[in-house]
């Protein structure tokens, strides 16, 4: 019988065969996605000689004043997530932040479903920035606001009514209610449980409906707002707005920019610089009384203000206790809870007396609820 040698084995294979898959682990998905920090974009400067954020219909007011709207930049999607070497990297990087998939979206999102979506959330953020700003600057803004639901038992009204009007025991006769923030103001000094007389448009004809109004929802730290609400949902349709807005923005969706957009809005309307020769970096959406909502990814858009060379950043309230060990040297973080509270900042800023400012420091962490 013959014998057969068989060749030695070669002592390469093994490590070609590591190297093989380390290469492999670092290009294949993993089921996380990476945060990291994002540009910071001067909506004041110009992009082809046109504004980032401009109006027409009214010559805007010269301004020395720069505001930067913040971003994340997110590696992955909810139907890939980051390769392996990007998560790698995020591990030995204190600015970005790795996230399981699963954490952000559900199992039945797909990208193009969030990508919609997030288009549709930036878009209501600029029309409910420019209505806020507008407001704010003494223009008349007109908006449907249409009643979708209610949690208030004491409230009389049908889903599909438009609210026209509404009268408070202190009011001799009814206020026309043609805002979301015309409702809000003419509710802020009546307390939780006040019965209200509320006109509606119901099937084309004027109602007056009794409503017993009931308290605001408590802040993050447990504080409640002054005043009360409907209990009721609203919709805002058939916005009108006396002053045409352009936005050139693109490949940016979600709604954290509404607070720079609407500060940036007004500074255009309203005389002088709103933030003096400053500049100004923040985050934030906004609601259409001009409240300031939490946002994601807080952390990453102080380091892309930071590499912007930002050194005062307005931040939500409720986002401030997440940035304690994050915040750059050298920057003042302020804690803002309105778009008001936002417009006293940057005037602070620009006269260079901060003393009445909150920083984010101070701002106390969010109260815990039962079950969480």
């Amino acid at each position: 019988m013959k014998k057969v040698s068989w060749p030695a084995k070669s002592p390469f294979i093994p490590g070609i065969l590591f190297g093989l898959f380390a290469v492999a682990t670092l290009v294949m998905p993993t089921s996380f996605i990476v945060m990291a920090p994002g540009p910071a974009n001067d909506v004041t400067a110009l992009y082809d000689g046109k504004r980032i954020v401009s109006i027409s219909g009214q010559k805007p007011y010269p301004s020395d004043t720069h505001l930067y709207m913040t971003t994340v930049s997110a590696y992955g999607n909810p139907d890939t997530g980051a390769s392996g070497g990007t998560v790698a990297s995020a591990l030995f990087d204190s600015s970005a932040r790795v996230v399981p998939v699963r954490a952000l979206y559900a199992s039945e999102e797909t990208n193009d479903a969030v990508s919609s979506r997030d288009h549709e959330m930036m878009k209501s953020s600029q029309e409910t920035a420019a209505a806020v700003a507008m407001e704010r600057a003494g223009l008349d803004v007109k908006m449907t606001l249409e009643i979708t639901g209610s949690t208030n038992k004491n409230a009389q009204v049908n889903k599909g009514d438009i609210i026209s009007a509404v009268q408070t025991p202190d009011m001799d006769k009814p206020q026309n209610i043609a805002s979301f923030s015309q409702l809000s103001s003419a509710l802020e000094k009546v307390k939780p449980g006040t019965g209200i007389k509320v006109t509606v448009i119901r099937d084309g004809k004027e109602t007056v409906v009794p409503v017993t109004t009931v308290p605001r929802q408590p802040e993050f730290d447990g504080s409640v707002r002054p005043g009360s609400v409907m209990g009721v949902f609203i919709t805002v349709t058939k916005l009108e707005l006396p002053v045409q807005v352009s936005y050139l923005i693109d490949g940016i969706g979600g709604p954290s920019a509404g607070n720079i957009f609407s500060l940036a809005l007004y500074d255009q309307l309203t005389p002088g610089s709103l933030g003096g020769k400053n500049s100004i970096a923040g985050t934030g959406a906004i609601s259409w009384d001009g409240s300031i909502q939490p946002i994601g990814g807080i952390n990453q858009k102080l380091a892309g203000a930071n590499e912007a060379g930002v050194k005062n950043f307005l931040a939500p309230a409720a986002n401030c206790s997440e940035t304690r060990g994050h915040v750059p040297t050298g920057m003042n973080v302020w804690a803002v809870r309105t778009i008001d509270d936002s417009i006293q900042a940057a005037e602070a800023i620009a006269n260079g007396d901060t003393s009445k400012l909150v920083p984010c420091s101070a701002v106390a962490a969010p109260k815990m609820r039962m079950g969480e």
